[in-house]
């Protein structure tokens, strides 16, 4: 009698310091929507890990968790769900040891945030925001946990209440806001317009073409007062016809005239378009006047070299001209989930910049290469995105290409065979070859 009570005691000892020796139970699953975001929650008793990927023909989220039987009073093993993107849900044992809960979705929805919550009277609780983003994220998100299935699973401390109203199975209203750009007499400036005004993506992928720097902020000025922001608008325009009339492409201006955009609604506006590119045109400015020549970059923590970490430096103070940023901060740019994505959309950043420079072979202007360095408006976690430096204002032979329409012409055609070549050499299918 005594051993028994002993081993008891020893039993419960090791379940309060791991809960894991004990097996687990899937004790609830609640879903909502706020602010265009689903949310997932389920409910656990014991704290544990989860592995997740993505799955597509259909699309799904698929959730291991080791050894957590069903337990959920009045909910059987699968059901529908009903809030979209989330249809439906089923739960099953693929191996001894694994628990696996698969979230059917009607769309490319990638989980955006995955955090814990303090244990209540529910148990445990692990909660999965999910958005559409488009076909490429979801093609970016599926890569990066193909690699590392282990999301990271953040702490929210904050308040319960908040997080149980968030975590209710009715929709919630959509809280007021407002994230649009004001002008300086305080109206708010307009969205831009797809360039072929074409209202949905059928059948056609999105480039998004952003035009650096714009209204009050001009940019680089050449000794001739040539503007940057007049070059790369002419530029941008004239890649959007080439784009457009490959008749495979949706392409959709950050501006369409002389606007000025904070570097960060650039980023949320091509996100919303549910962009599979991102490209940003630059003319670049130097304090040696014998600097020339064309440039690829991409997003990268540390800059390849001097030069290009003071380019960026420059092109992200662009935001001080418009004032300090008041507005609401993107609950997902803190997300550790999202950086583990954004890994992968650096990566083929890459690769859209090496075709790129490959069709820049023949210019009749020096190529600088590939180059890295912390360019705000290339932080987009789930677009790939490349700024392209196409020549000097401060010299006079590259003002006088870039302010010549056939070298302009020449230019946009190198950039349109690479991004259809990208686009069409990618595993990212176009709209009508996504599964329905």
């Amino acid at each position: 009698m005594r051993a028994a009570s002993l081993l008891t005691l020893i039993v419960a000892f090791l379940f309060s310091i791991n809960p894991g020796w004990a097996q687990n139970s899937i004790t609830g699953l609640r879903t909502g929507n706020f602010d265009g975001t689903a949310r997932l929650v389920i409910e656990t008793l014991n704290e544990t890990d989860i592995s997740v990927f993505l799955l597509s023909n259909p699309y799904r989220l698929v959730i291991d968790m080791p050894d957590a039987r069903w337990r959920i009073t009045n909910k059987g093993a699968s059901g529908a769900l009903q809030t979209p993107p989330l249809r439906g849900y089923r739960y099953g044992v693929p191996a001894p040891d694994i628990s696996r809960l698969v979230i059917d979705l009607d769309g490319p929805a990638v989980p955006v945030r995955a955090f814990r919550l303090p244990p209540n009277n529910s148990g445990h609780r692990i909660v999965i925001d999910l958005k559409d983003r488009g076909e490429t994220a979801f093609q970016l998100a599926a890569k990066a946990l193909r690699e590392n299935r282990r999301i990271p699973l953040e702490v929210d401390e904050t308040s319960e209440v908040r997080q149980d109203r968030l975590a209710m199975l009715m929709p919630l209203p959509r809280p007021e806001r407002n994230h649009g750009e004001r002008d300086e007499k305080g109206k708010l400036m307009p969205m831009p317009r797809p360039f072929d005004k074409t209202p949905d993506r059928t059948g056609k992928w999105v480039v998004f073409i952003d035009a650096g720097h714009g209204g009050k902020d001009p940019g680089a000025i050449s000794v001739s007062g040539i503007k940057e922001k007049d070059i790369t608008l002419k530029a941008a325009k004239e890649l959007a016809k080439l784009l457009s009339a490959s008749g495979k492409v949706r392409v959709v201006l950050s501006r369409d005239g002389d606007i000025y955009h904070k570097l960060r609604r650039r980023i949320s506006l091509a996100r919303a378009e549910k962009a599979d590119v991102f490209i940003s045109l630059h003319a670049d400015a130097a304090e040696n006047k014998k600097a020339r020549g064309v440039s690829v970059f991409t997003l990268s923590d540390t800059a390849s070299d001097k030069e290009a970490e003071r380019l960026a430096s420059r092109e992200n103070k662009a935001d001080l001209i418009g004032g300090p940023d008041l507005g609401t901060t993107d609950p997902e740019i803190g997300s550790a989930l999202l950086s583990m994505f954004q890994r992968e959309s650096m990566n083929q950043s890459s690769v859209l910049a090496a075709h790129i420079l490959q069709e820049f072979e023949g210019l009749p202007t020096p190529q600088r290469g590939h180059r890295f360095a912390g360019f705000a408006v290339l932080k987009s976690p789930d677009v790939p995105s490349v700024l392209i430096e196409m020549g000097f204002l401060t010299n006079k032979k590259d003002e006088r290409n870039l302010n010549k329409g056939a070298y302009r012409s020449d230019l946009m055609e190198r950039i349109t065979r690479a991004v259809l070549r990208y686009l069409e050499a990618s595993n990212i299918p176009a709209p009508e070859e996504a599964p329905s």
